[in-house]
């Protein structure tokens, strides 16, 4: 394997690290480590995403803001399931009716809803971080030339 090879596959590794120490921030910790653990492991947090590239960053941005928008129409999408099961209850209690299984869905949905809204705002935050070291980079790289 060339230079070049071993170069990009050391760094799609660190990308690949970088990026399930990300998702385990937002998602949560699966086995169960606690959030002190995590947090000293996310590059967000220890400063450590300063130590990558240019291109790693972009890439980075690329898949944040896509995330964000996957979330956004996630959020979208449970927005209208809410006022759907909300005009339902409304009905539901003019005609005297039983409202107690679409009230049980609009606590379920605020709940998703609520931790969408948290993921948004942790996603927005790191896409935010990972700008500005895109930029502060590209400003080094302007100098540099």
């Amino acid at each position: 394997m060339d230079q070049k090879n071993r170069k990009s596959g050391g760094v799609f590794d660190g990308l690949k690290t970088e990026w399930a120490l990300f998702w385990e921030t937002i998602l949560g910790d699966v086995e169960g480590e606690e959030a002190t653990d995590t947090e000293s492991k996310d590059p967000f947090v220890n400063g450590k995403l300063e130590t990558l590239s240019l291109e790693q960053i972009k890439v980075i941005t690329r898949a944040l803001s896509s995330d964000r928008k996957k979330v956004n129409q996630r959020l979208e999408s449970l927005t209208k399931e809410l006022e759907m099961n909300t005009a339902k209850l409304e009905s539901l209690k003019l005609v005297g009716g039983e409202f107690e299984e679409p009230m049980q869905k609009i606590n379920e949905l605020s709940d998703q809803g609520q931790t969408l809204s948290e993921q948004l705002t942790k996603i927005s935050e790191r896409l935010k971080m990972a700008r500005e070291c895109e930029d502060v980079l590209k400003k080094a790289l302007r100098d540099l030339n």
